[in-house]
């Protein structure tokens, strides 16, 4: 079992490649670099905010989450999404340009699309412990993380209640494995898409008629 710390140095230091008897060292691209990367593509869509950014870091594979707050009139913003002659830069900037309510930001080693008001007090509950070995589906760690008495006791001093997910995403290309100790529950959702090494988390909170719920999904 590694520790996050192992895993973080893991992917800090790339693949290393055995090639022709030789040993060759594959760095892992920078933020910075992936942030240069062209998403390629001409199509254009219509999304919402959140959508637009998923399908934005999906282009290139790149790990991230996303946080979205309701109410009882639902959120009916569409934006206009294309990746033709963009970066990824250059598509996350356009979407909070086309929807200020937002801002993106690099976190933990991945990107993240918070509210511009702030990010929801449940987020910063801090884990004092929780690992999750050998998984295949990100998914599967929802139910423990929300499980721990720090994360319950959060919720009831917020009165939120957990939500039903509408989808799941498919499982991971090979098990891995996360520790967070010390974290803030969104600290511990990057670590979870850091370790699967792509995937984007999302995360709704809605309140309406005196129901407060969250959903969390991969």
């Amino acid at each position: 079992m590694r520790n996050l710390k192992s895993l973080t140095i893991c992917f800090a230091i790339g693949l290393v490649i055995a090639v022709s008897g030789q040993t060759t060292q594959i760095a892992k691209p920078s933020i910075d670099e992936t942030l240069e990367r062209s998403l390629g593509g001409n199509e254009v869509d219509y999304s919402s905010t959140t959508d637009a950014f998923h399908k934005s870091l999906g282009r290139i594979g790149m790990a991230g989450g996303s946080v979205r707050i309701l109410d009882c009139n639902g959120d009916y913003f569409k934006q206009a999404w294309s990746p033709l002659n963009k970066t990824l830069r250059q598509a996350l900037d356009t979407i909070v340009e086309n929807d200020p309510r937002y801002r993106w930001q690099v976190a933990d080693g991945v990107i993240n699309l918070l509210p511009a008001a702030g990010e929801p007090a449940f987020l910063k509950t801090r884990i004092v412990e929780f690992r999750a070995e050998n998984i295949t589906l990100a998914m599967d760690t929802v139910t423990p993380l929300l499980k721990l008495p720090e994360v319950q006791k959060a919720m009831d001093d917020l009165n939120l209640k957990p939500g039903i997910a509408g989808f799941i995403t498919s499982p991971s290309r090979k098990p891995f494995s996360v520790e967070c100790k010390g974290m803030t529950l969104r600290q511990a959702l990057n670590a979870i898409v850091r370790a699967q090494g792509r995937g984007v988390w999302g995360y709704v909170e809605t309140h309406c008629y005196q129901q407060n719920e969250v959903i969390i999904t991969f």
